[in-house]
């Protein structure tokens, strides 16, 4: 067609549903097909350009090109702070400033290079419920509000202020409760209705209906035994309730992994169909499979056209609103070009966010500020100090500033000193040293090489050759050790080696096997070269004898002893313990962090730790006694002098803490256990002691807190308080507003986030007023028994502070809502509705219960098999569920259950008397059916309130029941 550009689809001024009709009744069955990936081909006579969806942008645009997809030369472009650090600013209006930086940046590489990006799969919104989780860095925390609120705030930055158009679409991953990475392609995360609707929909229920998120992306896991991918809640919820106006994708190969890892169902056709069905729009994934699955699922007749109509319209509809389809080229953002790119608009925000998400966690004795004018000297040491990290998700930006260049740059007359604090080593075997080729090949030599020695413990070392300055690596495809890159970065971390201990004969020596990355020993082969052991018959794993030849702990040392202060520049490497697909084991500080500190604060008092972590660590006894610690995240260009102009009092810091720190990993429930509230998880129920709180960060300053004011509205609560800054230094204060419902029908958090705001650059002596209005939808709770989310009748307690913890003002107001219904058993009601378990997960079964949604409460844990006996009679698991508040106008004669037995077990029901159930194994594995028992005479009280207990034992799946 020669003059689309006449047609309805390229006219501006039409609806866009009426474009998007035209589109559909014009395209072919086969083009439709083939744009239910996340691209879309050419389709001339339309005038549609070949277009793809996606590419990354949690902390500015990922143009690596590193990939086998996209590979090609890097675009740098500019890097902020990881989404972790950015969300200790508690800024909005800074995030948005960077999200529209992202935006900007887009829309220029679009110009440049066209073929798409202008849709971005960020910002992630899960919830960090476990400082364990491998992918903590991409996140906003543990706080549902604060969540939804940074993450609406990056979003209206990225889309820009238009009505119509979208600068820059974003896409919020991973919908939902994905928070494991070991099995995360087949694991189910196990969710009752108060967990769900309270914390893990919340961030996402604001950032679609406040912050205008254009997409979603489907997570990994299994939702109660469904796989996210043909979970009904995204129609459901994302799209019918929240009103999601642009589409869902789902997440990297997820959806041949439905069968092939999920064993969810049989061919990819099956899941195409249900995933239509249940909202996705995009399959991410290999395109000529979509493609076939798509053609059978025709076939077999298990969609429709209609079926990809409504997911060409979802997608499209972005695609219009990006402006791909206006003849006269509408949209405001189209033709952005290279002076958008690493501008220097965008650096000045990215060290303004950098300098604001530096928390104070700890300041004795006011050692910080160290004016540049008052230090004649300085050490700079440790193994991040000099050293800038890419992580998974970032891009290449323009230029970095390590700590130690951003210390130099704050203190240009000070004499300042530096060690990485890493040895240098040499390794033997037997006789010989271990040495490199010309070819880069570790091998038996006369002479050894020199390597430097990072140990970032739980098993994983790096070393880099000093004669080239590159990482000794298992090679791609083969089984040879070679010195290969110039940084320890990919996929999977082939620069990684553990050092496994061997008692020596004599004691003295240090003895090692070596492990590569994936765990397989190292070899010395009948040729004198290093490789892996991948036969039988092979050589036994070798036995390195490690030699030192400087001792990097005393090296830091003797530059600290010499200088006035000291500063220890410790904490983690993005892609190593903790990443994508590797969780960590542990909160402790890697052990040779650990000693580096100790000896250092040792030589000199005047020791100050700057922490950079994307994760919290127990850092307990440095907490104890070193005298002042700075924490960040990584990620930044702007890195070192964010650190550094902190450090020297150029900018007060007044970042926050957006997760708790526990003082150890065992104060912590299984990390599969997604239930916040029963396993006391965040800030909100946890009850012991910490090591710093939710929201907690220092000042150079002091803040006092005038007597709060409360206004009751119509619609919510409007708050007040004076905030006086009455210290000497001027600085941003942020105020923290916490609720509390008193004497709540159920278990409410101890304390819970319900507004914040940054006050910036209070002078000394100056009084700011902090307004903020709450809506009492805010203050609801989801109510198993009626469903829905719920106001409660009652007192609720409003405190105004500088933490969780730091509370300064609080006053109580009484809300007028609603009470609680009374359960009706008469009516039939879902085993999900429980108060209260033990024992028990959730899951809705096999393939077939997608159409049927017949979710059931299983014995044991969420790990469980749900459709596999437990073994023997002695191990059959039991649990136990409580359904509080039933009331009977009338006493029952009879109990209904619709259950599916896996095994032999039984089934209790207790009131004022119980009744046993003994049930056999069922004949058909996954068929559920209804089961009857007569109830005693006085089973109930009739008239009064009751709890009925339920008892399972073994795998016995309960679905529903009710009393006749």
């Amino acid at each position: 067609m020669e003059n689309f550009k006449n047609t309805v689809l390229w006219d501006s001024k039409r609806n866009v549903e009426e474009r998007l009709d035209y589109l559909i009744q014009e395209m072919t069955l086969e083009e439709k097909i083939t744009c239910l990936t996340t691209g879309c081909p050419d389709i001339p006579r339309l005038g549609v350009q070949a277009f793809y969806m996606g590419g990354e942008a949690a902390h500015g645009i990922e143009a690596r090109h590193d990939q086998a997809f996209n590979a090609g030369e890097p675009e740098p472009t500019t890097s902020f702070t990881q989404p972790i650090g950015m969300s200790s600013s508690f800024d909005r209006e800074l995030i948005k400033e960077c999200g529209k930086a992202v935006g900007e940046e887009a829309r220029a590489l679009y110009t440049r290079n066209g073929g798409g990006g202008l849709c971005r799969w960020a910002p992630t919104v899960d919830m960090e419920r476990d400082p364990r989780w491998g992918r903590t860095e991409e996140a906003y925390g543990e706080d549902a509000y604060l969540a939804g609120e940074m993450a609406s705030a990056y979003i209206k930055g990225m889309k820009g202020e238009d009505p119509f158009y979208i600068r820059c679409g974003a896409t919020l991953k991973h919908f939902y409760a994905n928070n494991v990475e070991k099995d995360r392609i087949k694991i189910s995360s196990s969710l009752d209705g108060r967990n769900k609707h309270e914390y893990y929909f919340e961030p996402f229920r604001k950032a679609i209906m406040e912050g205008g998120a254009e997409a979603v992306m489907t997570s990994y896991n299994e939702i109660n035994g469904v796989p996210a991918i043909v979970n009904s809640e995204v129609q459901k919820l994302l799209k019918d309730e929240w009103g999601l106006s642009g589409h869902v994708v789902c997440d990297g190969g997820d959806f041949q992994q439905t069968v092939d890892d999920h064993k969810y169902f049989d061919s990819h056709a099956e899941t195409l169909a249900y995933g239509l069905k249940a909202g996705i729009d995009c399959f991410t994934d290999k395109s000529d499979v979509v493609f076939f699955a798509a053609r059978e699922a025709l076939k077999q007749g298990k969609i429709t056209e209609e079926d990809i109509n409504r997911s060409i319209r979802n997608s499209f509809r972005t695609r219009i609103r990006l402006g791909l389809f206006d003849k006269d080229g509408e949209c405001p953002y189209t033709g952005m070009g290279e002076e958008y790119i690493n501008s220097k608009e965008h650096q000045e925000k990215c060290l303004k966010m950098a300098e604001e998400s530096v928390v104070l966690l700890k300041n004795e004795k006011n050692i910080l500020p160290v004016l540049s004018a008052e230090i004649s000297s300085m050490a700079v040491v440790g193994p991040l100090a000099d050293i800038w990290y890419k992580d998974w998700y970032c891009g290449i930006p323009p230029y970095f500033v390590t700590p130690l260049a951003g210390m130099k740059n704050a203190y240009p007359q000070t004499e300042i000193a530096y060690h990485s604090g890493l040895s240098k080593i040499r390794l033997k075997y037997g006789d010989h040293y271990i040495g490199i080729d010309e070819q880069g090949s570790l091998r038996l030599m006369e002479q050894g090489e020199t390597f430097t020695f990072t140990d970032w413990g739980c098993g994983s070392t790096t070393l880099i050759a000093e004669s080239s300055g590159k990482f000794v690596a298992l090679e791609e495809k083969t089984d040879a050790v070679k010195v290969l890159k110039n940084e320890a970065f990919g996929w999977f971390i082939r620069e990684a080696w553990n050092f496994k201990p061997v008692s020596s004969e004599n004691g003295t020596e240090q003895n090692y096997y070596l492990d590569s990355w994936n765990g397989k020993p190292v070899v010395v082969a009948d040729d004198g070269f290093l490789a892996l052991c991948k036969e039988e018959n092979a050589n036994p794993p070798a036995v390195f004898t490690m030699e030192t030849v400087e001792d990097g702990i005393e090296e830091a040392v003797k530059r600290a002893a010499k200088a006035e202060k000291a500063v220890v520049v410790i904490g983690c490497n993005p892609v190593i313990n903790s990443k994508e697909e590797v969780d960590r084991t542990t909160l402790a500080l890697p052990p040779a962090q650990q000693e580096l500190a100790e000896r250092v604060l040792k030589a000199n008092p005047n020791t100050v730790i700057v922490l950079i972590t994307n994760y919290p660590y127990s850092i307990n006894k440095i907490q104890e006694e070193f005298p002042a610690i700075l924490c960040t995240a990584s990620g930044s260009q702007e890195l070192g002098n964010g650190i550094a102009n902190v450090f020297c009092g150029k900018t007060a810091p007044a970042g926050r803490l957006p997760m708790t720190w526990y003082r150890s990993e065992t104060d912590l429930p299984d990390i599969n256990d997604y239930d916040i509230i029963k396993g006391k998880r965040t800030y909100q129920y946890f009850e012991k002691e910490v090591l710093y709180p939710f929201g907690h960060g220092l000042s150079y300053t002091a803040f006092s807190y005038g007597e709060m004011k409360a206004k009751q509205e119509a619609e919510g609560v409007r708050l007040s308080v004076a905030v006086t800054n009455t210290g000497t230094v001027m600085a941003d204060e942020v105020v923290q507003i916490y609720v509390h419902k008193e004497k709540s029908r159920v278990q409410r958090p101890l304390l819970q986030l319900k507004a914040f705001e940054r006050l910036k650059d209070i002078k000394p002596e100056e009084e700011r007023t902090a307004e903020f209005f709450i809506k009492y939808e805010e203050l609801t709770y989801y109510d198993v028994i009626s469903e829905k989310m719920l106001l409660e009748d009652g007192d609720y307690t409003f405190m105004a502070g500088a933490s969780s913890k730091d509370i300064r003002q609080k006053i109580c107001l009484t809300a007028k809502g609603e009470t609680a219904p009374l359960r009706n058993l008469f009516k039939v009601t879902k085993a999900v509705q429980y108060d209260a378990y033990e024992n028990c997960f959730i899951h809705r079964g096999s393939g077939e219960h997608t159409v049927e949604e017949r979710t059931c409460v299983i014995a044991g844990k969420a790990e469980d098999a749900p459709n596999e006996e437990s073994g023997c009679k002695e191990e059959k698991p039991e649990a136990v569920l409580w359904y509080r508040d039933v009331f009977f106008d009338k006493q029952p004669t009879e109990a209904v259950l619709k259950v599916c037995a896996v095994e032999s077990g039984s089934l209790v029901l207790e009131l004022l008397d119980k009744v046993t159930l003994d049930l056999e194994k069922s004949s058909k594995k996954a068929a559920f059916y209804e089961v009857r028992t007569s109830l005693p005479k006085d089973f109930v009280k009739v008239g009064e309130k009751g709890t009925l207990t339920v008892r399972i034992q073994g795998k016995i799946k309960l679905a529903e029941f009710y009393f006749c």
